[in-house]
């Protein structure tokens, strides 16, 4: 009888421990690490004017046909002892037109008026300037201000103004030389406070060839 009892002790014992066994759960790997998609790896659109390689250098090659060689005619007939090499690119590095965006947002964000595009406007040194008489550019931030549309900077009050007011207008409605007050406008965009302020960029770095990409 007592071995009976054992047995039966034994064989609840033994279920017991396989219940126990197949009731725990098995061990995970080590769980890897959730990958967050990076915003940069996040599919963006080309924006509209976008062009093709080969439109560009269409472009590049109708301009030293159409302007680099005039331009260079022109020179050399100013100077003819020193030679000139036509500008055919003007570059500003990529930090720097992110730092310009954000400065010419942060200022328009306290003057109370909302750019929405760049001008690129062509411009040359001339005889006296700091890279005489080579072609350059500069950027102008845009936006509507009292019901017109154009290049801005920041008045002396904090407000957004028109650039083409910033000069008195002569006899025949044009803009007059001298400027209305004077606190600097150009070149400088460091001005001190209670000045007007510009918000127009230069200082780009020009590229005569060999250093083009479509020559």
């Amino acid at each position: 009888m007592k071995t009976s009892q054992n047995w039966v002790i034994t064989l609840s014992t033994i279920l017991f421990l396989v219940v126990a066994s197949c009731a725990e759960k098995p061990k995970k790997d080590k769980e890897e690490p959730k990958t967050v998609a990076h915003e940069d790896d996040e599919m963006v659109k080309a924006p509209d004017g976008i062009i093709t390689l080969g439109e560009a250098k269409e472009l590049c090659e109708n301009y030293e046909t159409r302007r680099a060689k005039a331009i260079l005619e022109f020179e050399m007939n100013q100077n003819p002892e020193k030679e000139f090499i036509p500008t055919q690119f003007i570059e500003f590095d990529l930090k720097t037109m992110k730092k310009y965006i954000k400065y010419v947002e942060k200022k328009a964000r306290k003057a109370k008026v909302k750019p929405d595009s760049l001008r690129i406007y062509l411009g040359n040194y001339g005889k006296e300037g700091k890279d005489p008489n080579r072609n350059t550019v500069f950027v102008v931030p845009t936006a509507k201000i009292d019901g017109e549309y154009g290049g801005f900077y920041i008045g002396g009050d904090g407000t957004a103004k028109l650039i083409r007011n910033y000069w008195p207008k002569n006899g025949d409605g044009n803009q007059g030389v001298q400027q209305k007050s004077e606190a600097g406008f150009f070149p400088t965009l460091k001005s001190m406070p209670y000045q007007d302020q510009s918000l127009i960029l230069n200082d780009g770095h020009n590229g005569p060839p060999p250093n083009t990409d479509f020559n």
